[in-house]
């Protein structure tokens, strides 16, 4: 039954009984049911928010046991590119391929260990040559040669089709992926 018709019902069986009903005791009637309404969309709400938050925590956990313990990866030689661009503006930077002799990969997901120090490298490289602020980066990597190249002629060629993008390569004599190591 609806909240105004549980209201109904009560006021029909109170007069009936031939208790006295007030416009005082029908407005408090009301006004509990719609407060109870509010509580309990609050509660759904709340719970709504505490699951969400559960799964963010629950993912962040997950990307920082994938991310690098020492014992949990193991050095092999991959190639990576970065590419980098920034909201509003259309230029559009990439690195050539490049090989990194003893990059770590985590053994349980073949995940690029420090992959965001790598990013960070290239960032950095960018803002400080080209004097943007935030520029925006990331780094494509693969441990075979063809994928990786693979990928890269996908990127470029999605940028070079574009004639709204300008594409600016830029080299290994300007910019060379440094390899980062764990620090223990």
């Amino acid at each position: 039954m609806g909240g105004k018709l549980k209201i109904v019902f009560v006021l029909m069986l109170m007069m009936l009984t031939g208790t006295k009903v007030f416009a005082q005791d029908i407005e408090t009637m009301i006004n509990d049911q719609a407060l109870r309404k509010q509580q309990e969309l609050a509660e759904k709400k709340q719970a709504r928010r505490q699951k969400e938050e559960q799964k963010k925590a629950e993912k962040l956990a997950k990307m920082e046991r994938i991310d690098t313990k020492k014992s949990e990866t193991y050095t092999v030689p991959v190639y990576l590119f970065g590419i980098s661009a920034q909201f509003g503006d259309s230029v559009v930077y990439v690195t050539n391929l490049q090989m990194v002799d003893n990059a770590q990969l985590t053994k349980k997901y073949d995940y690029l260990a420090y992959r965001s120090d790598y990013s960070s490298q290239f960032r950095k490289y960018i803002a400080d040559t080209y004097k943007i602020k935030h520029p925006v980066t990331s780094v494509v990597f693969e441990k075979n040669r063809k994928k990786a190249l693979k990928r890269f002629n996908k990127i470029l060629k999605r940028y070079e089709n574009n004639k709204s993008m300008h594409l600016m390569q830029v080299t290994d004599d300007k910019f060379h992926f440094s390899v980062m190591n764990s620090i223990d």
